[in-house]
């Protein structure tokens, strides 16, 4: 490790008290009682190793890379320790001594979401495969092959030489969930405002960046930087929780680069989930809902890096005629995390399977969603629950839906008064 970015590290860890606040946060903590699997105990083994007092082996790369990097130890630290740059420069070392083999279908999907197109195709295919065995590698990305989505119509655009908001479409989003972006879109749009959707972006980085392929994700960065430079100061808002966190940092990934940490810094200033903009407008949209319960799934990294999952809730929980339930463990990690269902199958299967517990106790209709690797891994949940009758939405298509009803029921039936009568 090079001596800057060994002082850089060491000054980091010097903020951790090793007071354990962090401990009842941790999912992986949580699951396994083991210190070698919390904050506070992968702090210390980066710190010892990167003293030189012990060698950067396999004990420390088997409990980083059981890290969900939820962020969740963050929110509860007093100490106000930023966890995520002590764990990625310890992966960062440990790939110069011991370079992470990533299993087949992890490489896959990195390569994969680089191109949307391709992902794509890959989706529209997906479900003719679902009659075959799945291997058990590929398990978590079963509800992917069963899933269509219904492109939502969008409404009329609002007239304007100028943009309010550009949008990131994401890889993942943009094809496997069009619908849920779609949707964001149409939501913004009723609320009066323009969006525009820059050429140029792509996949923001973030699965290649916790993977350790930091020089991939700053490719990716600069890409998206430049595409929204285009659009000026406007906002730039997205669905995926994910891709929000990611967007948000790209002004500490290049805080070292004096040709491009200003522009980057400007671009994360900019960077706002979908929800957080469409709460902060001065008129609320319409909405009705059909008597359903539902429960959200909040996105960790909207939680713990946008601190913005208040605002999803809050939304969730607007549809009149619909009961929204909330529940303590509703903002914790479902165990997705980018890869990590892939990598560390077992431990994200225990991590929902105790989620979909507490959430089956509720009896809900619908569990809401704002990220794309929450939908896909709250879908596996139900599955492996073997809960056919809760569907699994994206908190976007779940709203426009609300929207398009509101509509439709103020709207005077042919010949007829708004409320039916002759």
């Amino acid at each position: 490790m090079q001596s800057v970015a060994r002082n850089s590290i060491l000054s980091e860890i010097d903020h951790c008290n090793k007071c354990g606040f962090c401990l009842p946060a941790c999912p992986t903590y949580q699951l396994t009682g083991s210190e070698l699997h919390s904050p506070r105990g992968r702090i210390a083994m980066v710190e010892a190793a990167t003293r030189q007092e012990i060698e950067w082996g396999q004990g420390i790369e088997e409990s980083l890379s059981y890290c969900l990097s939820c962020r969740a130890c963050e929110t509860a630290c007093p100490s106000g320790v930023r966890y995520h740059r002590i764990l990625e420069a310890g992966r960062t070392a440990l790939a110069q001594h011991r370079p992470r083999r990533l299993s087949w279908a992890t490489r896959q999907i990195l390569r994969t979401v680089k191109h949307p197109r391709r992902l794509r195709r890959l989706a529209g295919i997906g479900h003719t495969f679902r009659k075959w065995p799945m291997p058990r590698a590929l398990q978590p990305l079963l509800p992917l092959t069963g899933y269509q989505a219904a492109v939502a119509e969008p409404v009329s655009p609002i007239p304007s030489k100028k943009p309010d908001v550009a949008f990131f479409e994401g890889c993942v989003m943009s094809a496997i969930f069009p619908d849920a972006n779609r949707a964001a879109q149409n939501l913004l749009q009723r609320a009066g405002l323009a969006v525009v959707t820059p050429q140029g972006q792509g996949c923001c980085g973030a699965l290649h960046l916790h993977a350790g392929q930091r020089e991939e994700a700053v490719a990716m960065a600069k890409a998206n930087i430049l595409a929204f430079e285009a659009t000026g100061d406007v906002l730039v808002v997205n669905t995926a929780g994910g891709c929000g966190a990611m967007l948000s940092e790209y002004g500490e990934l290049f805080e070292h680069d004096g040709q491009w940490a200003t522009r980057a810094q400007r671009f994360s200033q900019r960077v706002r989930d979908w929800s957080t903009v469409l709460r902060q407008q001065p008129q609320a949209i319409p909405l009705a809902g059909s008597g359903e319960r539902v429960v959200l799934q909040n996105s960790c990294h909207l939680v713990n890096v946008e601190h913005a999952g208040d605002d999803a809730a809050a939304l969730a929980s607007s549809v009149p005629g619909d009961q929204f339930v909330g529940y303590p463990g509703q903002d914790r990690c479902c165990g997705s995390a980018g890869t990590y269902n892939i990598e560390h199958q077992e431990w994200a299967l225990a991590i929902v399977t105790a989620k979909m517990a507490d959430i089956t106790a509720l009896r809900p209709n619908r569990i809401l969603v704002n990220n794309p690797g929450c939908h896909l891994q709250m879908r596996w949940g139900a599955e492996q629950a073997g809960d056919d009758s809760v569907q699994v939405e994206h908190l976007a298509t779940y709203l426009e839906r609300a929207a398009a009803r509101a509509a439709a029921s103020s709207q005077p039936t042919q010949g007829g008064s708004p409320d039916g009568a002759p």
